[in-house]
């Protein structure tokens, strides 16, 4: 199910106009004297800086709902769930910008494949602290 939010966010709708449109919203009404003093360059980097965030997000959200998946629904032990979880949202990343490639007004770029990966390993990062730091260890995880 997230996978299918995740290609709506890669339709014409969520091109770099339309988020711009919805940031600038945003901001006029919940800090409106902070768009008055944003240039048009700075409100442009804003939302290039709150778009590749995104993309760190959605996969990072993606990569622990896989390990989840992994660990909870078919009972695996979560360190041979990790190296899975990124695979998967790494292709799936290749597909998803593979496919932006063929939207009108999008484009496939590898350094959103390679933020996407970040987004994925950082949450690999976060879930083998919780894991190694938080969590006692069981059988299963042996």
């Amino acid at each position: 199910m997230w996978m299918a939010v995740m290609v709506q966010f890669s339709t014409q709708r969520w091109g770099g106009e339309q988020t711009q449109s919805i940031l600038t919203t945003l901001l006029d009404w919940s800090v409106p004297a902070l768009l008055n003093a944003l240039s048009p360059e700075q409100l442009h980097t804003l939302n290039f800086i709150v778009r590749k965030g995104a993309h760190l997000t959605e996969y990072a959200i993606l990569t622990t709902l896989c390990f989840t998946m992994g660990t909870w629904g078919f009972q695996q032990p979560w360190k041979s769930v990790l190296p899975v979880a990124v695979l998967g949202s790494a292709i799936f990343a290749v597909t998803d910008e593979f496919h932006q490639g063929f939207v009108p007004n999008r484009g496939a770029s590898p350094v959103d494949v390679m933020i996407d990966i970040t987004g994925a390993l950082i949450a690999v990062g976060l879930i083998s602290i919780w894991k190694t730091q938080f969590q006692p260890e069981t059988k299963q995880d042996r």
